[in-house]
Parts: C-alpha cells; sequence; structure tokens
C-alpha cells in the first residue's frame, strides 16, 4: 500500500502544469542572478590602479597617420618654436633644421658647430643644443645669431665645473632653467640660463644611461632612463614621485624608451624604441593606447602641438613621421 501511495504521489507531482505566465518570470529571476552573481565575482577580484596596473580599456579613440617628411639623416630630438615652426636636430648632418626656413650649424668643434647633435629645447627667443660628440651645451640666441657654450668642454679650455660625457637631451623649464641629460654620467643637471648648477639628479646608482628628461608646467621633471627600461618622475626639488615601467613587449612596459612628451590634456607619450611604438600614458602613469607599429623602425623623439599632431623622429627612416591623435 505504501508502495501504491509513493508511485501515487510521484504521478500526480510528474503532471502538475504551471501557469504559462510564471514562466518568463522565472527566466528572468534565473538571469538577474547569474548577472549579480558575474558582478560580485568581478568586483572581488579587482585591484586599485597604480603606475604599474593598467586597465584593458584605452581612451585614445583613434591615432591616424598623415604623412612623412624626410630630407635628414638619422634626426634625433625635434620641437616647435614659438612661430610654430618644426625643429629638428638633424644628427647625422650635424646642424639644425628649423622647418622650411633655416639651416643652423655644420660638423666641426668651434662655437656654433656640431658632432652630432642629439637634442633642441626653446627658452622663448633661445635654443639649446645637446652637441654631444662635443661633449657640451650650446646655447643659440635666435634674434642675434649668435652662439655660446653653457656646461661641458669649451674651445677655449677655460674651466668648467660641468664636465659632459655624451649628453644626449636638453629641456628647459617655465623659468628658464636649463636640463641636462648627461647620458654616460648617469645624470641629470639642472643649470640657470648660463649654465650654473642648481641641482643634480642620478648618478650611476640611479639612472642607467638615461636619454632625455621633460619637464611639465608644474615643474615636475620626467627622465627617460633607458638603460633601465623605465620612466622616472619628480617633483621641482629633486624628489621621486613615482617609477614606471620595466623590460617587456606588454602595455606599460619598455625596450630602451628614449624620449617623453606631454599634450595639453596633460596626457604624457613615450618614445617605446626597441618595440617600435609610441605608449600613451595619463598624468598619473596609466597606460590608455599606444601607435606607430606600423609605421617606425627606430623612433627617437616625439613632440606634440597643440592640435594634437604628433611629430616623431624615425632615425633609421631618417623622417619625420606625423600622426593625428583623436581624444574622447
Amino acid at each position: 500500500m505504501q508502495d501504491k501511495k509513493q508511485n501515487s504521489d510521484r504521478n500526480s507531482a510528474s503532471n502538475i502544469q504551471y501557469p504559462a505566465s510564471s514562466i518568463p518570470l522565472l527566466l528572468l529571476f534565473l538571469l538577474i542572478f547569474c548577472i549579480s552573481l558575474m558582478s560580485f565575482s568581478s568586483c572581488s577580484q579587482s585591484k586599485p590602479l597604480n603606475v604599474q596596473s593598467f586597465p584593458s580599456a584605452t581612451s585614445l579613440i583613434a591615432v591616424n597617420h598623415i604623412t612623412t617628411i624626410g630630407g635628414f639623416y638619422q634626426p634625433g630630438g625635434i620641437a616647435i618654436d614659438l612661430d610654430g615652426n618644426l625643429c629638428v636636430a638633424d644628427s647625422g648632418n650635424n646642424r639644425i633644421v628649423v622647418g622650411n626656413i633655416d639651416i643652423i650649424g655644420r660638423f666641426g668643434w668651434q662655437v656654433g658647430e656640431f658632432d652630432h647633435p642629439m637634442d633642441i629645447a626653446f627658452d622663448g627667443l633661445r635654443m639649446y643644443i645637446a652637441d654631444s660628440g662635443n661633449n657640451r651645451i650650446q646655447r643659440y640666441s635666435i634674434v642675434e645669431r649668435t652662439f655660446s657654450i653653457i656646461a661641458g668642454e669649451r674651445t677655449d679650455k677655460s674651466e668648467n665645473s660641468l664636465g659632459l660625457y655624451s649628453p644626449q637631451g636638453v629641456a628647459t623649464d617655465s623659468k628658464g632653467n636649463v636640463f641636462i641629460v648627461d647620458t654616460w654620467n648617469n645624470r641629470i643637471l639642472k643649470t640657470d640660463p648660463l649654465g650654473r648648477l642648481l641641482m643634480e639628479l642620478g648618478g650611476l646608482n640611479r639612472f642607467n644611461k638615461p636619454q632625455s628628461a621633460m619637464i611639465d608646467t608644474s615643474g615636475n621633471i620626467y627622465v627617460c632612463d633607458t638603460g633601465n627600461n623605465r620612466i622616472c618622475k619628480f617633483d621641482f626639488s629633486g624628489s621621486q614621485i613615482a617609477i614606471w615601467g620595466g623590460f617587456g613587449r606588454d602595455r606599460g612596459q619598455f625596450q630602451s624608451p628614449t624620449s617623453i612628451a606631454q599634450d595639453r590634456a596633460k596626457n604624457l607619450y613615450v618614445v617605446d624604441q626597441g618595440n617600435k611604438r609610441i605608449q600613451a600614458f595619463n598624468k598619473d602613469g596609466v597606460y590608455i593606447g599606444e601607435f606607430g607599429l606600423d609605421k617606425l623602425k627606430e623612433p627617437y623623439d616625439i613632440v606634440i602641438d597643440n592640435e594634437y599632431r604628433a611629430y616623431v623622429t624615425d632615425m633609421s627612416s631618417s623622417t619625420v613621421e606625423v600622426f593625428k591623435i583623436i581624444l574622447p
């Protein structure tokens, strides 16, 4: 009798009919439950962002290649003057090319001559040149068209406390100070416009063959620590703020970074030479995109104009590649 009752109960359960209207509600409940479970799992595994943790999404909508500018031989540093002219340290030709209007310098060791000039920077109507092969920094007055040596070896052999060894980079800040990237001495020197030393950063235990420096509008100092495959950020007093990078091909990693620039939105652009690309980061060092892989062979320096055009020197191609950056 008990077996018959159990069989009867099972048959009754199998014949239960649910109202048709309750089925969609049940499916909806199950869908909401699954979505909630997935969201909880994602949140529980997320990590706070820092200079070495990068999101998968990019804030750069697009970067388009516009044109190629030729006529150089192993171009190094690049800058834009007050008149909007593109100025290139045409290293292999031992000269500075100012747009289509002027050529400054020639090969030699006298004042106003160069041996592989690797970088240029402007302070109003003054241009500073990293005259790498001559181990010195030259200053050029655009109005007077005269040269002087502010640091490094002098032709008159006068005593100079700022002995340089193949300086690859030079930069200026809004106060007229000059920052010299003394590459083979593994240091950054801050001087006044006359070359008087104000501050020194680095040394063998901090930098490894740094190639360039950039000073933002707040006075922060960014150094491309090329041999260590990283970017170092300091405040105006020289106190370290952040370091990001490391050797590799992933986002936020570098192989011989050689230059860094900033746009009007304060995004940062790093020339990742060994990986043949430009990586973009926000002001906190968080990765937001990259470009140039299909165009660049040996990128060296970069400058961004007010229209978000990126000018990149390519040493192997002896060209300047121009890109248009489109932000959200």
